[in-house]
């Protein structure tokens, strides 16, 4: 059981990281994208550690768009769910930005990775709680806290308010959420809407 709420906060971490993920202003089109490119690309996303995966299943910027959970599971051995969900939504985000989502899938993509200017604590308060992060939705919705004020945050401002509602979890775990949280929140500020 307490894996389970583990591996679901790394989930919704994730999803939060995916909004605050690198995106280059200067980037080419993925679809022409070599190995190289794309071994590039996993390193700014920040996982380092699997370029030579990509590298040596010879991921190129058209095979990169099409990869699946599966495939980077079971042909680029990416063994963790929370790298791998990392590695999924960052190619979400990369479609996006570069025009390559149907309008439908647009629609989806926009609706798991909202945009949150302008919400009230409230709102603030359900995002928490649907992405996993219900622990610590208390303790920013007593604070008032909106999505304005949440994009505000600075990384210690997070800790705190965290530390408030979750004095008893580990250090580490808190720590770990903290960091992904933070780095949401830079992806949100950073995101057109």
């Amino acid at each position: 059981l307490p894996e389970r709420r583990e591996l679901s906060l790394m989930r919704a971490c994730v999803r939060l990281l995916l909004l605050t993920s690198s995106a280059s202003a200067a980037e080419t089109d993925p679809r022409e994208w070599t190995t190289a490119d794309v071994s590039g690309w996993v390193a700014r996303v920040g996982l380092h550690e699997y370029r030579g995966a990509f590298g040596e299943g010879l991921v190129d910027g058209r095979r990169l768009l099409g990869l699946t959970l599966h495939e980077l599971e079971h042909e680029l051995l990416i063994p963790s769910a929370e790298h791998r969900m990392v590695i999924e939504m960052e190619l979400g985000e990369l479609k996006l930005r570069n025009g390559l989502l149907s309008t439908a899938e647009r629609a989806r993509h926009r609706k798991a990775h909202p945009c949150i200017e302008g919400w009230s604590a409230k709102e603030v308060r359900k995002l928490l709680e649907a992405t996993g992060l219900g622990r610590f939705a208390a303790a920013f919705f007593s604070r008032g806290v909106g999505g304005d004020e949440l994009l505000r945050m600075s990384g210690d401002e997070l800790r705190a308010v965290m530390a408030e509602q979750a004095s008893r979890e580990e250090a580490s775990a808190r720590e770990a959420a903290a960091q992904l949280l933070a780095a949401q929140l830079e992806m949100l500020r950073a995101r057109e809407c």
